[in-house]
């Protein structure tokens, strides 16, 4: 009985199991014998999307397709009508406003606290060279706000000493520049996992150093997600925050023109370094210069580098050459009735067509025109083609 009863229940586990087995047999006879419909990828000529078989598919070589991620960047649109009047309504959205002021330093106090603990010597500075309110086209590529962590080397190493072997350090120890961008990978990686922040992009190749952060809108400082530059021991934002201060000192107009300048440079997609674009603190050199040189009247609306008191105090601290400084007031001629719309359109007729790229530079620490010095380092650009070849704007950072 128990013999029999153990058969019985051997055959029907058998039976079973048989049909998994069978199935599975089945299917990879099919798998090794039939072509499998890869997925559609595009529909031919007659509506009917195409099967193409994924093991007897001839290997050919694969096509690049473009898609494009952004949308197209819209016009500005305006209440006003009338040159004139449509350059004061822009001015009155990008100017510096009391909203930015405060956005800034709630993201340096977020900064702060998120340094820190492992940077407690550090002094963390931010600048503004706008209303970050109104970014619009290509607002995260070239931030408005700039947020400069300083501190001594000393330091920066000493805190920074158990990230880095043995040999990485004797390296930081000689070359500032790679310590500057060690520490900002570091701050970066502190920021992005403690801060709240979200990295966007680096540009370790420029001249200063820097990584592109976005202070998402639940930090609570903005209703919308604000782009920021940060640096470490990075002196170009505190000097474009200089000239741009005293040029609003010395002439109203001069703060307008350079921050229609930059804007215009920005929304036309020429004002983004990392793509060999001149930088916007270059756009407002180049605005200065054509203030102290190019008016159409022939007359200075800003003095030479000397002119500026803080500014040139800067200069001189860093051991740029500074002429004695010399009595500047406004002009009262014609040209000091001049909108910022007027001068904007000179500006740009000034480097179209009368500035000579090739035999000039522009210094805003000689604040005349002339030839380059033997110190500026000549730019030569070649053209696609290959063999053409043109020299590019030597600029002198004062």
């Amino acid at each position: 009985t128990i013999a029999l009863l153990g058969a019985i229940v051997y055959a029907m586990v058998h039976l079973l199991a048989a049909p998994k087995r069978q199935g599975k047999v089945m299917k990879e006879l099919v798998t090794a014998t039939v072509d499998i419909p890869h997925r559609p990828s595009r529909k031919n000529g007659d509506g009917n999307f195409s099967c193409v078989s994924r093991l007897h598919k001839e290997k050919d070589a694969r096509q690049d397709y473009k898609q494009h991620s952004v949308a197209p960047i819209t016009a500005t649109t305006f209440q006003s009508v009338g040159w004139e009047l449509e350059v004061q309504e822009l001015l009155s959205q990008i100017m510096p406003t009391a909203e930015g002021d405060k956005i800034v330093k709630g993201l340096v106090r977020s900064v702060k606290q998120a340094i820190w603990p492992m940077i407690p010597e550090a002094e963390v500075t931010g600048f503004t060279s706008g209303n970050p309110a109104r970014g619009r086209a290509y607002g995260v590529a070239v931030p408005e706000i700039d947020i400069v962590v300083s501190a001594d080397p000393a330091h920066l190493l000493k805190r920074l000493d158990g990230r880095f072997s043995q040999s990485g350090r004797s390296v930081l120890r000689v070359d500032p520049r790679k310590l500057q961008k060690a520490v900002i990978r570091a701050c970066t990686d502190q920021l992005v996992s403690s801060g709240g922040f979200k990295f966007r992009r680096s540009a370790f190749r420029s001249d200063d150093p820097k990584v592109t952060l976005l202070a998402p809108a639940s930090l609570g400082l903005s209703e919308d997600a604000v782009s920021v530059d940060f640096s470490v021991n990075s002196a170009t934002p505190l000097h474009s925050a200089a000239l741009l201060t005293e040029c609003g000192h010395l002439e109203p107009r001069a703060k307008e023109l350079i921050l229609m300048v930059r804007r215009w440079a920005r929304d036309r997609g020429v004002s983004h370094a990392a793509k060999g674009h001149l930088p916007p603190y270059t756009w407002s050199l180049l605005a200065i210069y054509f203030l102290q040189t190019g008016t159409e009247d022939g007359v200075a609306l800003l003095p030479p580098l000397s002119g500026f008191e803080r500014s040139a105090a800067l200069a001189r601290k860093a051991g740029s050459p500074i002429g004695a400084g010399q009595v500047w007031s406004p002009s009262q001629g014609p040209e000091g009735q001049k909108s910022t719309a007027a001068l904007f359109k000179e500006f740009v007729r000034f480097y179209a067509g009368k500035f000579d790229f090739r035999n000039e530079a522009v210094s805003v620490r000689l604040g005349r025109r002339a030839a380059p010095e033997i110190s500026l380092p000549l730019h030569v650009v070649q053209q696609d083609c290959g063999s053409a070849v043109d020299v590019a704007p030597s600029i002198e950072d004062p």
